[in-house]
């Protein structure tokens, strides 16, 4: 086999550097085409400290991924047919949300967008240790849609959930409705004691992260896609679980702490928070023996000569 044939079945040679400006104008084009998902993505981020949480996972998730791989990840600008499938798709997408007058379809777009642009600048090796993130960041857009969706019916499940526990160990508590239909409240009253059951509780900002955590851990470490997939419900459910024990522990050490609720009350939380995303990590966690991504290895074995 010749030096050329080798240079061809290698799929992340770097780009000539004639051709790199055709890959960073087709870069361009697909930032200014999903910009408005963008700042879309930036604005629901900032306005709710519970996707903040979730981006700010995210950040670090990507930066963990830089640093692990920071002696293999190289820019090599890959417009293979690989490559232009995700873009082609994504400009699909936002051509379908246009034509039907569907905008939810735009962010599958950017999804596909995201994974096209990590493979044009990284190449496959790149575009596969970093693909965990372009799940966690499809997983981010789901949140932010849910969000409006879920407040209410969580925080009945967590304050209904926090009564279950409290009635098992024999300490009566009251849950009652107030406010409008518009605006409903949820009052947790324990030992002649009212707690409200905010939005701030409905524990969606440390359910979703655990999912993150899942998808995120599992996937930078090597897991099966299988295994992430089954991790996911267990995160869901651990968050959950996680959010009622800090409702627990509010409400039943209040009156120890009589003039410093705000401090218990963040102690609390951020007690909830660690113990359970630690867990997550803890199960979640588990790198491979063989470092090596399944989609390297799988374009390796398709660009071996026959």
């Amino acid at each position: 086999m010749d030096s050329e044939t080798v240079a061809k079945a290698r799929p992340d040679s770097a780009a000539e550097p004639g051709g790199r400006w055709i890959i960073w104008a087709v870069l361009g084009a697909t930032a200014a085409v999903f910009w408005p998902v963008t700042h879309w993505i930036v604005v629901e981020t900032v306005a709710r400290a519970q996707i903040r949480q979730g981006f700010l996972i995210l950040i670090m998730a990507a930066a963990l991924v830089a640093w692990r791989q920071r002696r293999e990840l190289r820019f090599l600008g890959d417009l293979g047919n690989p490559t232009l499938g995700l873009l082609t798709a994504a400009f699909a997408l936002v051509g379908a949300a246009g034509a039907l007058k569907w905008s939810l379809l735009v962010l599958p777009g950017f999804a596909f967008a995201m994974a096209g642009c990590l493979r044009a600048l990284f190449g496959t090796k790149g575009y596969c240790y970093f693909r965990p993130l372009v799940a966690g960041f499809s997983a981010l857009l789901v949140i932010i849609l849910a969000f409006p969706l879920l407040d209410w019916p969580l925080r009945q499940l967590a304050g209904g959930g926090a009564a279950w526990v409290l009635n098992a160990v024999e300490i009566a508590p009251r849950l009652t409705l107030t406010g409008t239909p518009g605006d409903p409240q949820l009052i947790l009253t324990v030992s002649g004691q009212n707690f409200l059951v905010a939005t701030e509780c409905n524990g969606f900002g440390l359910i979703t992260s655990a999912a993150l955590v899942a998808i995120l851990a599992g996937g930078i470490s090597g897991r099966r896609a299988w295994v992430v997939a089954a991790l996911v419900p267990v995160a869901l459910i651990t968050g959950f679980a996680a959010n009622v024990g800090r409702i627990l522990v509010i409400s039943l050490s209040a009156p120890f702490f009589p003039g410093r609720y705000h401090e218990m009350h963040e102690v609390a939380g951020t007690f909830a928070l660690w113990a359970g995303l630690g867990f997550v990590v803890w199960l979640a966690w588990r790198p491979v023996a063989d470092t090596k991504p399944a989609c390297e290895a799988r374009d390796a074995t398709a660009a071996a000569p026959r």
